[in-house]
């Protein structure tokens, strides 16, 4: 292998030019006047091999890096694989890249030279992508191959802070919504960090609309009853008869996501994905919630009332009737939420990093779905439901 690249999330490129000069700092290190191109030079009593190391930024050359990410995510999320949570994390870590190195030796890489390079990767917390499909972890092990393999039980997204928050400004309003979700966690005996930044405050927050909070919580209830039906075993073709009925009745056909109409059309579903999108009832709960349907969202140690969410969108008849019952609640509640279960968020994965056990009672599987939909209604990093992130 003569070549690789090493992809990152970092808004200050210049980190990574100095962990290049860091990991050769035993050989001659010259970079650009740009800073773009860093030639890392070792010399030998026969000659001399060295290694070229361009980086390619978002900001700087926007169309280029974007083509080429979007080529990266389509040829990672076609791959088959029993890995599929990796899978989901890897493809959200892609969305979340800003900096490429492409890094072009002058001759064949030994072990000495490729570790190395995963210490710059560790060192700026990126990953390493193989001319043979691989992606490896900083730590150098397997994220995902072409064939679907995997080395790893989960993978952690890491985005820079300054990236996901630096476009977000402290004021009162979300450094008070900060310090109370602090002190509630406290409180339960779950753990907290200082430094975990503040949401978008309530002067410059923009929640959905009231029709897309109902068109998607139509769509994440019906898809979540089919999905249900079918991990309990009824025929595929029976229940996809019955959910086309209710589409029908609530006229929601439009309301689905790319992935969900692909769900819903599969001859036979994968076992794995059913499972997953089962779990849309916790954010459909979510939604009632902010729907005014649900009067509290509780503390997330236990999973949705299933039936008493179904029950809230088959009472109503049709679309009109879910619609004209529903009042979106304040800009100032729904941020309460999302603040909150940022931090709880923060706690599993904290939890789960370090082989130890959720602390306070979390379930940390409700957790994550309800920051995926609480996410989604302030627009966190404006992504469309498919796309949403929960980064901590």
């Amino acid at each position: 292998m003569t070549q690789c690249t090493l992809y990152v999330s970092m808004k200050h490129v210049e980190k990574v030019t100095e962990a290049i000069r860091e990991s050769f700092r035993d050989q001659t290190v010259e970079a650009s006047a740009d800073g773009c191109t860093v030639t890392v030079t070792r010399k030998r009593l026969f000659g001399k091999r060295t290694i070229t190391l361009r980086t390619m930024r978002e900001d700087k050359e926007t169309e280029a890096f974007t083509q080429m990410i979007r080529g990266m995510y389509g040829f990672f999320s076609q791959i088959e694989t029993v890995h599929e949570q990796v899978k989901e994390k890897l493809l959200m870590q892609i969305t979340a890249l800003n900096i490429a190195v492409g890094i072009v030796s002058s001759h064949e890489m030994d072990d000495e030279t490729f570790q190395r390079i995963l210490a710059i990767a560790e060192s700026v917390n990126g990953i390493v992508f193989l001319p043979s499909g691989e992606m490896l972890d900083k730590k150098g092990q397997l994220i995902l191959g072409p064939g679907g393999e995997s080395e790893l039980e989960d993978f952690l997204v890491t985005v820079s802070t300054d990236l996901i928050d630096g476009h977000v400004r402290q004021t009162a309003s979300n450094e008070e919504r900060k310090r109370q979700s602090m002190e509630r966690l406290r409180q339960q005996g779950i753990p907290v960090i200082e430094h975990l930044p503040v949401i978008v405050a309530d002067e410059e927050a923009v929640i959905r609309s009231k029709d897309e909070i109902v068109q998607r919580a139509i769509a994440l209830c019906l898809v979540a009853v089919y999905a249900g039906g079918i991990a309990e075993g009824e025929e595929v073709q029976e229940e996809r008869e019955f959910i086309e009925g209710i589409i029908s009745q609530y006229g929601a056909a439009g309301f689905f996501t790319e992935r969900e109409r692909a769900f819903l059309g599969e001859e036979q579903p994968d076992r794995t994905e059913t499972i997953q999108l089962v779990w849309m009832y916790e954010c459909y709960w979510v939604l009632l919630w902010a729907l005014g349907y649900v009067e509290e969202l509780d503390f997330p140690g236990q999973i949705c009332d299933v039936q008493m969410a179904i029950d809230c969108l088959k009472e109503a008849g049709d679309y009109d009737g879910f619609y004209q019952k529903a009042v979106v609640r304040s800009t100032s509640e729904i941020l309460d939420q999302a603040d909150l279960i940022y931090r709880y968020d923060w706690a599993c994965v904290n939890a789960r990093i370090n082989n130890q056990p959720v602390e306070g009672g979390l379930n940390d599987e409700v957790v994550l779905e309800r920051h995926r939909a609480l996410n989604w209604l302030i627009r966190y990093m404006d992504a469309d439901w498919d796309d949403v992130r929960t980064d901590t």
